[in-house]
Parts: structure tokens; sequence; C-alpha cells
């Protein structure tokens, strides 16, 4: 065994190992255009660190959507209903803007203590809206689980 390898077999024994969320895995969940708004592709990247400053990120993507358009994006939630039969609590999270080709990009942030204690250690029903005057886009409804 050569030096090299002998130190990264070190290294690895003793650096702390690293561990998602156990209960929510991140999630790609796909934009569909509503009607006939462009859309090339598009989608919601949700991601669950769970950690002390930030509870979820999520991540929002349009590809050949209406060029040089401001979009609300909204996020949908179904508390105790993961099949989204139920009306949704309405939260508006970031606004995403287009360039010249239709492409945008934008985050949002949740913190811990934006996530009430009634909602967490059960399963959700979510989904996504991505809207402007003249387009819209969404998602199909996600189970959620917080923890």
């Amino acid at each position: 065994m050569t030096l090299g390898v002998a130190a990264a077999l070190a290294a690895l024994a003793i650096a702390p190992l690293a561990s998602g969320d156990a209960v929510y895995h991140s999630q790609h969940v796909a934009l569909q255009a509503v009607g006939s708004s462009p859309l090339r592709s598009g989608f919601v990247e949700n991601i669950h660190p769970n950690g002390p400053n930030v509870f979820a990120h999520e991540v929002y993507v349009l590809n050949g959507a209406e060029p040089g358009t401001t979009y609300q994006v909204t996020l949908l939630i179904y508390p105790l209903d993961p099949v989204c039969a139920a009306g949704p609590a309405l939260i508006p999270t970031a606004q995403l803007t287009t360039n010249g080709i239709g492409n945008g990009r934008a985050d949002f942030f949740i913190a811990p203590g934006d996530v009430p204690a009634a909602l967490r250690s059960a399963t959700h029903g979510v989904r996504w809206t991505v809207t402007s005057a003249t387009s819209s886009y969404e998602t199909t409804c996600s189970a959620v689980t917080l923890d």
C-alpha cells in the first residue's frame, strides 16, 4: 500500500460520517406548463438538511420559459394531507426572473423557527406554482415528511 493511500484511509477512519435527512430525502420535482405557457424544462429541487440554520432549501429553475419575465413562486401546503385533496395554505416564496432566452433560477430558505411545531413529525402534501401575468407552471403533489 502506498503512503498516499494509507494516509487517505487513515483520514477516512477518523473523519465524522456525514448523513442526510433520515426522514425526507431531497426531491427533484418537475414543473409542467399550464395551458400554452412556453417551457423547455423546469423543476423544483426540495432539499431538507434540517440543520441549525437551514431547515429546508428550495431551488426553482425554468428553461425556455417566457423571456424577460418575473414570476412569483408559491408553495402550496396541504397539512396532514399527503395526496393534496383538501384546500392548501399558500406561501409566496421567491421571485424568479428569466433572461432573454427564458432561463431563470431562484432560491428560498426556510429556517427551523419558520416551521410550526404542529407540522413537525408528520407527512403533508406539497405543490409549487410559478406564475406571471401571462404564464404559469406547476408541479404535481409530493408527499413531504417533516421531522
